[in-house]
């Protein structure tokens, strides 16, 4: 009997046992299962937005050659923003396709200077849609701007000074049939939470491929403040920039494992990701040993029109089929002139950067009617009517057997 009671009890604290493992299987599943929809559900329009941004990256990247570059993601799709606003039809469909329709962020760092503007051509100040331009005031807080627009000096000074004298000039000329412009400027000016020491600042070996250079290379050393990472196929650093008013900006650098360009077109969002996830904090028994080189460039994105067409924008930079009802009325316009200019300055203190996003629009020239042609040649005899066009009444009804003979021309005697 009690060996039979022994048995109950071992097979109640078995399934007992069993029961357990199954609960803490299913409560780490379903762990498992709200840790992976944290990582893999998104928002839409971020996930549109950072498609569009590696997108972008991706496009520039294959036309770059091998040389320094540098573009305004924010920007550029600021100002495409802007310029959808106007636009209906296929012309809005290939925008929001390649944007999406969210609404842009406001940059939260008071260390980041953003101005919008819209350049009006006097000429036509009554034919841009007055809609259209408090959509712009209202929701990029656009300034509008009148001007005979003879030259572009009036757009390159607004330029200059919202991104603080870092893009000069962003217009070469003005073409007669310049109707109106868009513009983003972003302008940056941060400083590092732990500034490099100038006196470290040293000469130091730089390698692009098989040629060597020697560069300004900066030093620092970190035990808190930054982070990194050093994964498979790359690693680097997370710097902050100070804060303001709570709000802070950082530099991420990241140096791959191989060659650059071909690093980047394979590069993923779950890539980015997993970076994002890799980044560590310093421990408190290491210490971090930055190189860094110091560089100052701008840019300007050559074929700027062309890498938007190669991602899907085409109508907008089409007179035939540019869709801009929502912006002008009583004439068409379309986007002649797309232009990405951007100066970037880092040094020891910290980064000093700009970018402006420019859309020239022109009106369209009406292409000449192709006519039938009729040919009527009178060699032959042939009667005439002289009549009222009013009252239809013939006056004079004639025939031409024998016209005038050609005895040279008498066109210097009338």
């Amino acid at each position: 009997m009690k060996k039979v009671l022994d048995k109950k009890i071992i097979l109640v604290i078995v399934a007992f046992i069993l029961a357990l493992i199954v609960v803490w299987v299913t409560g780490e599943n379903r762990i498992n299962n709200i840790i992976h929809k944290k990582k893999t559900v998104a928002n839409p329009a971020i996930v549109k937005e950072e498609n569009f941004n590696l997108k972008l990256l991706k496009t520039v990247n294959s036309i770059a050659s091998g040389g320094n570059y540098l573009i305004s993601p924010y920007s550029i799709e600021t100002a495409l923003s802007m310029l959808k606003e106007g636009t209906d039809g296929n012309t809005l469909k290939e925008i929001e396709d390649l944007i999406g329709t969210r609404n842009i962020s406001d940059i939260t760092s008071d260390k980041v200077k953003v101005a919008n503007g819209i350049f009006i051509k006097n000429k036509y100040k009554d034919n841009i849609s007055n809609e259209y331009i408090m959509t712009l005031k209202n929701k990029f807080t656009s300034e509008v701007i009148y001007d005979n627009f003879t030259n572009p000096k009036v757009i390159n000074d607004w330029v200059n000074e919202k991104t603080d004298g870092m893009i000069k000039r962003v217009v070469n000329s003005i073409d007669d049939d310049f109707v109106l412009g868009l513009a983003n400027a972003i302008a940056i000016d941060v400083k590092w939470v732990n500034e490099f020491e100038c006196i470290d600042t040293i000469k130091e070996e730089w390698q692009n491929g098989e040629e060597i250079t020697n560069v300004e290379m900066m030093h620092n050393n970190y035990s808190s403040y930054v982070k990194y990472f050093i994964n498979e196929n790359e690693s680097g650093i997370v710097l902050p920039y100070e804060e303001n008013n709570g709000k802070q900006l950082e530099f991420i650098g990241i140096l791959p494992n191989g060659d650059l360009s071909n690093y980047i077109d394979n590069l993923t969002m779950d890539k980015l990701s997993d970076i994002d996830n890799s980044m560590k904090n310093i421990a408190s028994n290491q210490e971090l040993n930055l190189a860094l080189p110091r560089f100052t460039y701008s840019y300007s994105l050559e074929g700027f029109k062309e890498v938007l067409m190669a991602m899907g924008i085409n109508d907008a930079f089409n007179p035939k089929t540019a869709n801009f009802n929502k912006m002008v009325n009583d004439i068409s316009v379309y986007v002649s002139e797309a232009i990405h200019k951007t100066h970037i300055e880092l040094s020891e203190t910290g980064t000093k950067a700009a970018a402006v996003t420019y859309f020239g629009m022109m009106g369209t020239t009406a292409l000449p009617e192709v006519k039938e042609q009729i040919n009527i040649k009178f060699n032959k005899p042939f009667m005439y009517i002289i009549r009222d066009t009013e009252t239809k009444e013939m006056l004079f009804v004639g025939t031409v057997y024998e016209p005038n003979e050609w005895k040279g021309s008498t066109c210097s005697n009338k």
